[in-house]
Protein backbone atom coordinates (compact mmCIF):
# COMPACT_ATOMS: atom_id res chain seq x y z
CA UNK A 1 0.00 0.00 0.00
CA UNK A 2 1.27 3.72 -0.70
CA UNK A 3 1.92 5.78 1.84
CA UNK A 4 3.34 9.60 2.19
CA UNK A 5 5.78 10.21 4.71
CA UNK A 6 8.47 12.96 5.55
CA UNK A 7 11.39 12.63 3.68
CA UNK A 8 13.35 12.79 6.89
CA UNK A 9 11.40 9.63 8.19
CA UNK A 10 12.99 7.35 5.57
CA UNK A 11 15.44 4.73 6.65
CA UNK A 12 16.76 1.22 5.28
CA UNK A 13 14.51 -1.17 4.40
CA UNK A 14 11.59 1.25 3.10
CA UNK A 15 11.08 0.68 -0.05
CA UNK A 16 10.88 4.13 -2.28
CA UNK A 17 8.24 4.84 -4.69
CA UNK A 18 8.70 8.28 -5.68
CA UNK A 19 9.32 12.21 -4.25
CA UNK A 20 6.35 14.60 -4.21
CA UNK A 21 7.71 16.35 -6.61
CA UNK A 22 8.30 16.29 -10.59
CA UNK A 23 10.93 12.97 -11.63
CA UNK A 24 13.16 16.01 -13.15
CA UNK A 25 13.63 17.51 -9.69
CA UNK A 26 15.01 14.60 -7.62
CA UNK A 27 18.35 13.13 -7.82
CA UNK A 28 17.15 9.61 -8.22
CA UNK A 29 17.28 7.85 -11.67
CA UNK A 30 14.75 5.20 -10.91
CA UNK A 31 11.75 6.39 -8.98
CA UNK A 32 10.65 2.46 -7.10
CA UNK A 33 13.28 0.92 -5.28
CA UNK A 34 14.00 -0.62 -1.80
CA UNK A 35 16.34 1.45 0.61
CA UNK A 36 19.30 -0.14 1.58
CA UNK A 37 22.45 1.85 1.61
CA UNK A 38 23.32 5.15 3.29
CA UNK A 39 24.00 7.26 0.31
CA UNK A 40 20.46 6.94 -1.03
CA UNK A 41 19.57 8.07 2.27
CA UNK A 42 21.70 10.79 2.50
CA UNK A 43 20.91 11.85 -1.41
CA UNK A 44 17.42 11.94 -0.72
CA UNK A 45 17.90 14.09 2.77
CA UNK A 46 19.74 16.54 0.91
CA UNK A 47 16.93 16.56 -2.17
CA UNK A 48 15.43 19.69 -0.55
CA UNK A 49 12.00 17.92 -1.05
CA UNK A 50 9.65 17.58 1.72
CA UNK A 51 7.61 14.35 0.99
CA UNK A 52 7.42 11.03 -0.08
CA UNK A 53 5.79 7.61 -0.92
CA UNK A 54 6.81 3.83 0.38
CA UNK A 55 4.88 1.21 -0.54
CA UNK A 56 4.61 -0.61 3.02
CA UNK A 57 3.98 -4.10 1.63
CA UNK A 58 7.16 -4.34 -0.35
CA UNK A 59 8.79 -2.68 2.50
CA UNK A 60 8.96 -1.07 6.05
CA UNK A 61 6.49 1.55 7.39
CA UNK A 62 7.34 3.83 9.62
CA UNK A 63 6.52 1.77 12.70
CA UNK A 64 8.77 -1.07 11.75
CA UNK A 65 12.16 0.62 11.69
CA UNK A 66 13.90 -1.93 14.36
CA UNK A 67 12.50 -4.76 12.03
CA UNK A 68 14.94 -3.27 9.26
CA UNK A 69 17.75 -5.36 9.16
CA UNK A 70 15.93 -8.48 8.65
CA UNK A 71 13.08 -6.57 6.16
CA UNK A 72 16.06 -5.39 3.94
CA UNK A 73 17.62 -8.85 3.76
CA UNK A 74 13.95 -10.47 2.48
CA UNK A 75 12.96 -7.85 -0.14
CA UNK A 76 16.35 -7.77 -1.40
CA UNK A 77 15.65 -11.10 -3.41
CA UNK A 78 12.34 -9.69 -4.89
CA UNK A 79 13.95 -6.02 -5.97
CA UNK A 80 13.54 -4.98 -9.82
CA UNK A 81 15.96 -4.23 -11.83
CA UNK A 82 16.98 -0.20 -11.93
CA UNK A 83 16.19 -0.16 -15.53
CA UNK A 84 12.57 -2.18 -15.83
CA UNK A 85 9.79 -0.10 -15.63
CA UNK A 86 6.79 -1.72 -13.11
CA UNK A 87 2.96 -1.29 -13.29
CA UNK A 88 1.80 -1.22 -9.95
CA UNK A 89 0.11 1.88 -8.92
CA UNK A 90 2.36 5.28 -9.26
CA UNK A 91 2.65 8.50 -6.87
CA UNK A 92 1.74 11.72 -8.79
CA UNK A 93 3.59 12.61 -11.31
CA UNK A 94 4.78 15.32 -13.51
CA UNK A 95 1.48 16.60 -14.70
CA UNK A 96 3.47 18.26 -17.25
CA UNK A 97 4.25 14.74 -18.56
CA UNK A 98 0.94 13.38 -18.22
CA UNK A 99 -0.13 15.71 -20.34
CA UNK A 100 2.42 15.84 -22.92
CA UNK A 101 1.76 12.18 -23.20
CA UNK A 102 -1.95 12.13 -23.51
CA UNK A 103 -1.44 15.02 -26.05
CA UNK A 104 1.06 12.82 -27.89
CA UNK A 105 -1.31 9.56 -28.35
CA UNK A 106 -4.84 11.97 -29.12
CA UNK A 107 -2.52 13.80 -31.57
CA UNK A 108 -1.40 10.22 -32.74
CA UNK A 109 -4.71 9.30 -33.63
CA UNK A 110 -5.77 12.63 -35.50
CA UNK A 111 -2.23 12.19 -37.82
CA UNK A 112 -3.58 8.55 -38.36
CA UNK A 113 -6.93 9.75 -39.23
CA UNK A 114 -5.62 12.44 -41.62
CA UNK A 115 -3.64 9.88 -43.20
CA UNK A 116 -6.24 7.36 -43.61
CA UNK A 117 -9.01 10.40 -45.04
CA UNK A 118 -5.92 11.17 -47.56
CA UNK A 119 -5.93 7.60 -48.77
CA UNK A 120 -9.10 7.19 -49.30
CA UNK A 121 -9.69 10.57 -51.69
CA UNK A 122 -11.59 12.23 -48.45
CA UNK A 123 -11.70 15.66 -47.69
CA UNK A 124 -9.32 17.06 -44.75
CA UNK A 125 -11.16 17.39 -41.72
CA UNK A 126 -9.36 20.87 -41.19
CA UNK A 127 -11.41 21.79 -37.96
CA UNK A 128 -9.90 18.65 -36.23
CA UNK A 129 -6.53 19.36 -37.78
CA UNK A 130 -6.42 23.12 -36.18
CA UNK A 131 -8.07 21.67 -32.92
CA UNK A 132 -5.13 19.31 -32.64
CA UNK A 133 -2.30 22.01 -33.16
CA UNK A 134 -3.89 24.67 -30.60
CA UNK A 135 -3.71 21.54 -28.55
CA UNK A 136 0.36 21.24 -29.56
CA UNK A 137 1.03 25.08 -29.73
CA UNK A 138 0.14 25.54 -26.50
CA UNK A 139 1.72 22.67 -24.86
CA UNK A 140 4.87 23.96 -26.10
CA UNK A 141 3.87 27.55 -25.23
CA UNK A 142 3.28 25.99 -21.52
CA UNK A 143 6.53 23.94 -21.81
CA UNK A 144 8.56 23.43 -24.60
CA UNK A 145 11.11 20.82 -22.93
CA UNK A 146 8.50 18.92 -21.53
CA UNK A 147 6.28 18.69 -24.61
CA UNK A 148 9.04 18.13 -26.77
CA UNK A 149 11.40 15.46 -25.08
CA UNK A 150 7.53 13.45 -25.35
CA UNK A 151 7.28 13.86 -29.01
CA UNK A 152 10.52 12.55 -29.50
CA UNK A 153 10.16 9.23 -27.99
CA UNK A 154 8.64 7.52 -31.01
CA UNK A 155 8.94 3.67 -32.06
CA UNK A 156 9.88 3.10 -35.54
CA UNK A 157 6.55 1.90 -36.80
CA UNK A 158 5.18 5.12 -35.52
CA UNK A 159 7.29 7.64 -37.28
CA UNK A 160 4.91 8.49 -40.06
CA UNK A 161 2.15 9.61 -37.53
CA UNK A 162 4.11 11.05 -34.53
CA UNK A 163 6.54 12.85 -37.18
CA UNK A 164 3.83 15.10 -38.44
CA UNK A 165 3.25 15.73 -34.75
CA UNK A 166 6.80 16.55 -33.92
CA UNK A 167 7.51 18.81 -36.75
CA UNK A 168 4.91 20.83 -35.54
CA UNK A 169 5.64 20.92 -31.77
CA UNK A 170 9.02 22.27 -33.00
CA UNK A 171 7.71 24.62 -35.74
CA UNK A 172 6.10 26.57 -32.79
CA UNK A 173 8.98 26.25 -30.77
CA UNK A 174 11.40 27.92 -33.36
CA UNK A 175 8.81 30.39 -34.32
CA UNK A 176 8.68 31.74 -30.87
CA UNK A 177 12.77 31.97 -31.12
CA UNK A 178 11.83 33.55 -34.07
CA UNK A 179 10.05 36.54 -32.29
CA UNK A 180 6.30 35.36 -34.44
CA UNK A 181 3.56 36.66 -32.83
CA UNK A 182 0.60 33.57 -31.23
CA UNK A 183 -1.10 33.68 -34.81
CA UNK A 184 2.08 32.77 -37.10
CA UNK A 185 3.37 30.40 -34.64
CA UNK A 186 0.14 28.57 -34.78
CA UNK A 187 0.67 29.08 -38.47
CA UNK A 188 3.78 27.53 -38.62
CA UNK A 189 2.62 24.59 -36.65
CA UNK A 190 -0.30 23.79 -39.21
CA UNK A 191 2.07 23.92 -41.99
CA UNK A 192 4.25 21.65 -40.13
CA UNK A 193 1.21 19.02 -39.20
CA UNK A 194 0.31 18.60 -42.57
CA UNK A 195 3.28 18.30 -44.53
CA UNK A 196 3.88 15.17 -45.45
CA UNK A 197 0.64 14.09 -45.67
CA UNK A 198 1.50 13.30 -49.37
CA UNK A 199 2.89 10.10 -47.95
CA UNK A 200 -0.72 8.58 -47.55
CA UNK A 201 0.21 7.84 -51.04
CA UNK A 202 3.18 6.32 -50.65
CA UNK A 203 3.35 2.11 -50.48
CA UNK A 204 3.32 1.26 -46.60
CA UNK A 205 6.33 -1.57 -47.63
CA UNK A 206 8.38 1.57 -49.30
CA UNK A 207 8.29 4.03 -46.74
CA UNK A 208 9.09 1.25 -44.02
CA UNK A 209 11.61 -0.85 -46.61
CA UNK A 210 14.61 -2.15 -43.99
CA UNK A 211 17.31 -1.52 -46.46
CA UNK A 212 18.80 1.11 -48.46
CA UNK A 213 16.14 2.48 -51.67
CA UNK A 214 17.25 1.97 -55.43
CA UNK A 215 16.79 5.22 -57.10
CA UNK A 216 13.28 3.84 -58.59
CA UNK A 217 12.51 3.80 -55.28
CA UNK A 218 13.96 7.14 -54.42
CA UNK A 219 12.52 8.97 -56.98
CA UNK A 220 8.80 7.79 -55.62
CA UNK A 221 9.43 8.81 -52.50
CA UNK A 222 10.52 12.21 -53.88
CA UNK A 223 7.06 12.86 -55.11
CA UNK A 224 5.06 12.75 -51.74
CA UNK A 225 5.60 16.78 -51.62
CA UNK A 226 3.59 17.03 -54.97
CA UNK A 227 1.42 14.49 -54.21
CA UNK A 228 0.31 16.53 -50.62
CA UNK A 229 0.01 19.90 -52.44
CA UNK A 230 -2.37 17.79 -55.21
CA UNK A 231 -4.41 16.68 -52.16
CA UNK A 232 -4.69 20.02 -50.43
CA UNK A 233 -5.12 22.42 -53.01
CA UNK A 234 -8.51 20.25 -53.25
CA UNK A 235 -9.85 21.71 -50.42
CA UNK A 236 -10.53 25.42 -50.26
CA UNK A 237 -10.30 25.25 -46.31
CA UNK A 238 -6.51 24.95 -46.33
CA UNK A 239 -4.75 27.90 -46.26
CA UNK A 240 -2.33 28.86 -48.96
CA UNK A 241 0.82 28.65 -46.22
CA UNK A 242 0.22 25.22 -45.36
CA UNK A 243 -0.20 24.12 -49.23
CA UNK A 244 3.47 25.93 -49.83
CA UNK A 245 4.92 24.02 -46.40
CA UNK A 246 3.88 20.48 -48.05
CA UNK A 247 5.42 21.22 -51.52
CA UNK A 248 8.63 23.10 -50.55
CA UNK A 249 9.82 21.68 -47.29
CA UNK A 250 12.33 19.48 -48.80
CA UNK A 251 13.91 22.79 -50.75
CA UNK A 252 17.09 23.81 -49.93
CA UNK A 253 19.24 27.03 -49.91
CA UNK A 254 21.34 26.23 -52.57
CA UNK A 255 19.08 25.26 -54.78
CA UNK A 256 19.28 21.40 -54.76
CA UNK A 257 16.54 20.67 -53.43
CA UNK A 258 13.22 19.65 -54.64
CA UNK A 259 11.04 19.34 -56.29
CA UNK A 260 11.53 22.83 -57.96
CA UNK A 261 14.98 23.48 -57.22
CA UNK A 262 13.98 26.63 -55.39
CA UNK A 263 16.53 29.15 -53.84
CA UNK A 264 17.25 31.06 -50.43
CA UNK A 265 14.83 34.21 -50.73
CA UNK A 266 12.23 32.11 -52.95
CA UNK A 267 11.44 29.53 -49.97
CA UNK A 268 9.19 31.17 -47.89
CA UNK A 269 9.45 31.89 -44.51
CA UNK A 270 7.76 28.61 -43.04
CA UNK A 271 9.21 26.18 -44.96
CA UNK A 272 12.60 27.24 -44.75
CA UNK A 273 11.79 26.46 -40.93
CA UNK A 274 9.65 23.11 -42.08
CA UNK A 275 13.11 22.08 -43.70
CA UNK A 276 15.25 22.33 -40.60
CA UNK A 277 12.46 20.51 -38.12
CA UNK A 278 11.51 18.12 -40.77
CA UNK A 279 15.32 16.77 -41.06
CA UNK A 280 16.06 17.02 -37.38
CA UNK A 281 13.05 15.07 -36.20
CA UNK A 282 14.05 12.39 -38.79
CA UNK A 283 17.69 12.04 -38.08
CA UNK A 284 16.74 11.97 -33.93
CA UNK A 285 13.97 9.45 -34.59
CA UNK A 286 13.79 5.34 -34.91
CA UNK A 287 13.20 4.15 -38.55
CA UNK A 288 13.14 0.84 -39.98
CA UNK A 289 16.50 1.53 -41.72
CA UNK A 290 18.71 3.32 -38.45
CA UNK A 291 19.29 3.74 -35.36
CA UNK A 292 17.90 7.01 -34.36
CA UNK A 293 21.10 9.76 -33.64
CA UNK A 294 22.23 11.29 -30.46
CA UNK A 295 19.97 14.73 -30.59
CA UNK A 296 23.46 16.45 -30.30
CA UNK A 297 25.12 14.57 -32.90
CA UNK A 298 22.23 15.32 -35.39
CA UNK A 299 22.68 19.47 -34.45
CA UNK A 300 26.29 19.13 -35.18
CA UNK A 301 25.76 16.93 -38.35
CA UNK A 302 23.41 19.61 -39.47
CA UNK A 303 25.52 22.77 -38.89
CA UNK A 304 27.79 21.13 -41.14
CA UNK A 305 26.00 21.04 -43.83
CA UNK A 306 26.89 23.73 -46.52
CA UNK A 307 24.14 25.05 -48.80
CA UNK A 308 20.93 23.01 -46.94
CA UNK A 309 19.62 25.28 -44.15
CA UNK A 310 19.05 28.87 -43.99
CA UNK A 311 22.05 29.44 -41.46
CA UNK A 312 20.28 32.47 -38.93
CA UNK A 313 17.02 30.38 -38.90
CA UNK A 314 19.22 27.13 -37.79
CA UNK A 315 21.05 29.03 -34.93
CA UNK A 316 17.49 29.92 -33.63
CA UNK A 317 16.98 26.45 -34.19
CA UNK A 318 19.97 26.00 -32.00
CA UNK A 319 19.01 28.50 -29.58
CA UNK A 320 15.28 26.83 -29.06
CA UNK A 321 16.96 23.43 -28.58
CA UNK A 322 20.19 23.76 -27.47
CA UNK A 323 23.92 22.82 -28.29
CA UNK A 324 23.00 20.06 -26.51
CA UNK A 325 19.22 19.51 -27.05
CA UNK A 326 17.25 17.25 -24.30
CA UNK A 327 17.64 13.66 -24.71
CA UNK A 328 20.69 13.96 -25.92
CA UNK A 329 23.74 11.93 -23.75
CA UNK A 330 26.88 13.43 -22.82
CA UNK A 331 30.30 12.58 -21.48
CA UNK A 332 31.82 14.47 -18.70
CA UNK A 333 35.32 15.58 -17.03
CA UNK A 334 35.07 13.11 -14.21
CA UNK A 335 34.11 9.74 -15.84
CA UNK A 336 30.29 10.08 -15.46
CA UNK A 337 28.04 10.13 -18.42
CA UNK A 338 25.13 13.06 -18.05
CA UNK A 339 21.68 12.93 -19.86
CA UNK A 340 20.24 16.69 -20.63
CA UNK A 341 17.11 17.15 -18.58
CA UNK A 342 16.85 21.22 -19.13
CA UNK A 343 18.48 23.91 -21.16
CA UNK A 344 20.13 26.93 -19.69
CA UNK A 345 19.51 30.17 -21.94
CA UNK A 346 22.25 32.46 -20.68
CA UNK A 347 24.55 29.58 -21.72
CA UNK A 348 23.80 26.66 -23.78
CA UNK A 349 26.89 24.78 -23.23
CA UNK A 350 26.06 24.13 -19.59
CA UNK A 351 22.87 22.61 -19.63
CA UNK A 352 21.20 21.17 -16.41
CA UNK A 353 21.59 16.97 -16.17
CA UNK A 354 20.61 13.56 -14.95
CA UNK A 355 24.41 12.36 -14.44
CA UNK A 356 25.00 8.90 -13.46
CA UNK A 357 27.43 5.89 -13.94
CA UNK A 358 26.67 2.46 -15.31
CA UNK A 359 28.78 -0.57 -15.45
CA UNK A 360 28.65 -4.08 -18.05
CA UNK A 361 24.83 -5.06 -17.14
CA UNK A 362 23.64 -1.38 -17.76
CA UNK A 363 22.95 -0.99 -14.09
CA UNK A 364 23.12 2.54 -13.14
CA UNK A 365 24.00 4.27 -10.29
CA UNK A 366 25.47 7.52 -8.30
CA UNK A 367 22.78 10.07 -10.18
CA UNK A 368 22.08 13.22 -9.19
CA UNK A 369 20.94 16.56 -10.86
CA UNK A 370 23.64 18.63 -12.29
CA UNK A 371 23.16 21.79 -13.15
CA UNK A 372 26.30 22.88 -14.87
CA UNK A 373 25.50 26.68 -15.12
CA UNK A 374 25.18 26.87 -11.46
CA UNK A 375 28.15 24.76 -10.61
CA UNK A 376 30.73 25.36 -12.82
CA UNK A 377 33.59 23.60 -10.63
CA UNK A 378 31.72 20.60 -10.25
CA UNK A 379 31.96 18.80 -13.82
CA UNK A 380 32.42 20.13 -17.22
CA UNK A 381 31.07 18.52 -20.64
CA UNK A 382 33.88 16.92 -22.83
CA UNK A 383 32.23 15.19 -25.26
CA UNK A 384 29.11 14.51 -26.81
CA UNK A 385 27.66 10.58 -26.43
CA UNK A 386 28.95 9.24 -29.53
CA UNK A 387 29.43 5.33 -29.12
CA UNK A 388 28.10 5.46 -26.02
CA UNK A 389 24.53 6.72 -27.88
CA UNK A 390 23.89 2.97 -29.01
CA UNK A 391 24.26 1.52 -25.25
CA UNK A 392 22.45 4.23 -23.55
CA UNK A 393 19.79 5.88 -25.43
CA UNK A 394 17.28 3.53 -24.13
CA UNK A 395 18.05 5.37 -21.17
CA UNK A 396 15.92 8.46 -21.81
CA UNK A 397 12.44 6.51 -21.96
CA UNK A 398 13.44 6.43 -17.48
CA UNK A 399 12.02 10.12 -18.43
CA UNK A 400 9.00 8.79 -18.18
CA UNK A 401 9.24 5.19 -17.45
CA UNK A 402 10.50 6.39 -13.52
CA UNK A 403 6.76 8.66 -13.38
CA UNK A 404 4.60 5.50 -14.29
CA UNK A 405 3.34 6.97 -17.43
CA UNK A 406 3.73 4.73 -20.16
CA UNK A 407 5.65 5.30 -23.69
Amino acid sequence: MLKKIKVEDLVLGMYFCGFEAAWLDHPFWKNKFLLKNDSELRQARASGIAYCWIDTERGLDVAQEEEAADSAAQLQETQPSALEPEHAAAPPIDAVLLDAMALRETAKKATKAMFSEARMGKVLDMERCVSVVEEIAGSVIKSPNGALSVLRLKLADEYTYLHSVAVCALMVALGRTLGLDETACREAGLGGFLHDVGKAFIPHELLNKPGKLSDEEFSQIKKHPELGYKYLSQDPNVPDYARDVCLHHHEKIDGNGYPEGLRAGAITLYSRMAAICDVYDALTSDRPYKRAWDPAEAISAMASWTGHFDRAMFLAFVKTLGIYPVGSIVKLESGRSGFVIRQNAQDLTRPVLKVFHYDDSMTVTDTEILDLLANPEADTIVARGGEEWARLSHLDAMQLLSTGVPT
